[in-house]
């Protein structure tokens, strides 16, 4: 059971986990490639948080982030500047089939 709060529970670690891979990654601590192999050899992550922002689109992420920082005004949810940039950009992920990784049109990532 959860009570209500804005965002849902995994909505909030998620894109929290999301955002800090890309302050890492704006840090130039590691690549894209590297944060992914991380949490996928490290924690046992299905995919890594980069390509989890891909799947669930670049623009929902910064929708949700940007939701939870006006509504809680802490700066941990504050959406980072790299996630705008490939927004704007129009790179959301997988929908277009780029993003922070390159994917087909039925959704695999490519090498």
């Amino acid at each position: 059971m959860v009570f209500e709060s804005p965002g849902f529970v995994t909505t909030r670690l998620i894109c929290l986990l999301i955002n800090e891979s890309l302050n890492v990654l704006q840090e130039g601590v590691a690549s894209p490639e590297d944060i992914d192999a991380a949490m996928r050899i490290g924690y046992q992550f299905q995919y890594g948080p980069l390509e989890m922002a891909d799947r669930f689109g670049l623009d929902s992420v910064w929708a949700a982030l940007d939701r939870m920082f006006r509504e809680y005004g802490e700066l941990k949810y504050r959406p980072s500047i790299l996630l705008k940039k490939k927004v704007r950009a129009g790179q959301l992920g997988v929908k277009t089939g780029q993003g922070f990784f390159k994917y087909t049109k039925d959704g695999e990532r490519q090498p």
